[in-house]
């Protein structure tokens, strides 16, 4: 069990959804063009949905809040006070960016059956596969206004302490502990970029199981998906059944940590394009097959 074979395995499952896409692409590609209008109003009706909670509300003034009060620490120095501020503001919008994406995606296709509001949505020329692509845009574009409302928020926070506290600038020689604007925000949206990929799994699971079910797996794929590095040491140590349980945890669920470029924004190390490059991959390989398997469970199940 090696980097390498996660990689092959990655590289023939990504040719083999290439292939049946380009096969059946007459199907869904027609499909998905007469079908765009029922996707772009459920997307807008999630949105509208989800503006209405004030429990989504509340959470996303809290961390503006928490990262608006992280120049409040006056004890360290500039350049650690900057770095703690990259480091809090990014930890904080991942965090809270799993959260509301748990509560935003778990709730959906589940809430909607329970509540027996899907009835008459899906009585209307609309197909379920449509109903799961418009709920999965809408808690994407949720999440995509989220996620940039924090980061104005946490670069409004680097610039003012650039200018008002005094953190060391490009040409000095601190400089790799500059504001690094660009950097937070290229690290901003690989985090989203996650969140994407663990939506997309959530919908998978929502898709065959209840609210409660779907909660306990989304946070069991996100526990398991920030620490594979974690696994993969573990699964060195163990033989026999333990060995190929970890194996298969370790190549099944997305690696969410791939995404997370917090240390080296941070600590002004080089982002490595490969890897960011790699991780998207992979991740748009996760969100085509959990969508396709979501689309064909919803499709059969009885609601």
């Amino acid at each position: 069990m090696t980097p390498q074979i996660g990689k092959l395995i990655l590289f023939v499952g990504a040719m083999l959804v290439a292939g049946i896409l380009v096969m059946t692409r007459k199907a869904w590609m027609g499909a998905l063009a007469h079908g765009w209008p029922s996707v772009w109003r459920i997307a807008k009706m999630t949105v509208a949905e989800a503006r209405r909670k004030r429990v989504l509300q509340a959470v996303v003034v809290l961390v503006v809040l928490i990262i608006a009060s992280l120049n409040i620490v006056s004890y360290l120095s500039p350049v650690e006070q900057a770095r703690m501020v990259k480091d809090s503001g990014l930890m904080s919008i991942t965090l809270f960016g799993m959260l509301l994406s748990i509560f935003v995606g778990a709730f959906m296709i589940p809430h909607e059956i329970e509540s027996r509001t899907i009835y008459p949505i899906l009585a209307k020329p609309v197909r379920r596969y449509e109903f799961l692509l418009g709920k999965y845009l809408g808690a994407l574009i949720i999440l995509g206004v989220i996620v940039a409302i924090l980061t104005v928020v946490l670069v409004g926070v680097l610039l003012l302490q650039a200018h008002v506290i005094g953190v060391p600038q490009a040409g000095q020689p601190d400089s790799k502990f500059d504001a690094a604007i660009p950097a937070v925000i290229f690290a901003a949206v690989m985090s989203y970029c996650a969140l994407a990929v663990l939506t997309a799994l959530i919908m998978l699971i929502s898709a065959v199981s209840s609210t409660t079910m779907t909660v306990i797996g989304a946070i069991l794929l996100w526990g398991v998906g920030s620490m594979q590095s974690m696994l993969y040491d573990l699964s060195t140590k163990m033989v026999g059944a333990s060995r190929f349980v970890l194996w298969l945890f370790y190549h099944a669920v997305p690696p969410l940590q791939d995404f997370d470029f917090r240390t080296n924004v941070a600590n002004g190390i080089p982002i490595d394009a490969g890897a960011a490059v790699q991780a998207l991959g992979a991740g748009l390989l996760y969100i085509i097959v959990a969508l396709l398997f979501a689309s064909l469970f919803f499709e059969n199940r009885q609601v």
